[in-house]
């Protein structure tokens, strides 16, 4: 009998729990740092709207999974749990594809750009981000819905070509082929572009930073400043993203072999996926100032209001 590795329910609530918690309470107090940004912080599209879909797109992840630990002590119907996994697997894979375009956008934004390709790429820039984010949404979405529809096809009495997930017989025909091809191709293409955006993007900076330093006058202004900031932690949510993504890359290629013995129940993979996104919320505290000078301005009012206490 195979050996069969699974995260158990009490295990799972307990691991899930407080990356859901922290992470629904990070997302609560950024969304308000982009509604109400500090004194001298002008947050712009198409960055206002990249940072709005991370958010939400956090948000729900996190809620659903909350809602995964609910639903593992009782005896939901069937669809529910294939409709929730496929809803938290869409928020992942859109939390990667979205963490991509931000840093197309950096990439534009911070290295000069000679050619003309790049020159018109440049200057239309918030609508490329805006079509191709519906564009890649419309891709994953279109993925999950005909997964779900190959989960929930009723097995034939003679197909002998079966697999589980989450303990429920599904039917590995066209539809799993499809799907599997498309989210293959989901998974691959953002993370080629995170790699080649922010690693450009670094050697870039890198450059100049030194060419400037050749400069006895030179000291290093706050744009470029937060450039490095936005560019480092970016290569960090680049590194944080490899392990969560090439598990997903084995799971999807392996899908046949293995779930009858691996994670049948998807609570390992929620797990993964729910640590990778605090991870990434976490980086962009740091990264972004409309979070980080918000979070300063906040200590120094407390500061001066535990000052004045003291002087009282």
């Amino acid at each position: 009998m195979a050996k069969v590795i699974a995260l158990a329910n009490i295990p799972f609530a307990i691991v899930c729990s407080p990356f859901c918690i922290c992470t629904i309470v990070l997302n609560v107090f950024y969304i308000f740092c982009i509604w109400k940004p500090t004194v001298g912080v002008n947050l712009r599209q198409p960055l206002y709207f990249l940072l709005a879909a991370v958010l939400g797109n956090s948000t729900v992840q996190q809620l659903l999974t909350m809602i995964s630990i609910v639903l593992c002590f009782s005896k939901p119907p069937e669809w529910v749990l294939i409709v929730n996994i496929a809803i938290i697997l869409q928020a992942f894979g859109s939390s990667f594809s979205i963490n991509a375009w931000i840093s197309i956008f950096y990439y534009m934004k911070i290295v000069p750009h000679h050619n003309k390709p790049f020159i018109w790429v440049k200057n239309n820039i918030k609508g490329i981000i805006f079509a191709g984010f519906v564009f890649d949404q419309t891709l994953l979405m279109s993925a999950l819905a005909i997964g779900a529809a190959a989960y929930l096809t009723p097995l034939a009495a003679n197909d002998l070509n079966r697999t589980k997930l989450i303990g429920i017989p599904i039917v590995n025909g066209g539809l799993y082929k499809v799907c599997s091809g498309m989210i293959l191709a989901y998974l691959i293409c953002p993370l080629f572009t995170l790699l080649l955006s922010w690693g450009r993007t670094f050697f870039y900076l890198r450059r100049h930073i030194r060419r400037m330093n050749q400069t006895t006058s030179f000291s290093s202004p706050p744009q470029q400043r937060n450039h490095v900031r936005v560019t480092i932690t970016g290569i960090v949510q680049t590194a944080l993203f490899l392990p969560s993504s090439l598990y997903a890359l084995i799971m999807t290629l392996l899908f046949t072999t293995l779930y009858d013995t691996l994670d049948s129940d998807k609570h390992i993979t929620i797990t993964i996926t729910s640590m990778s996104n605090m991870a990434n919320i976490v980086c962009l505290g740091f990264s972004q100032s409309v979070f980080r000078l918000r979070v300063i301005a906040l200590l120094k009012k407390l500061k001066n209001a535990l000052c004045s206490g003291d002087q009282k």
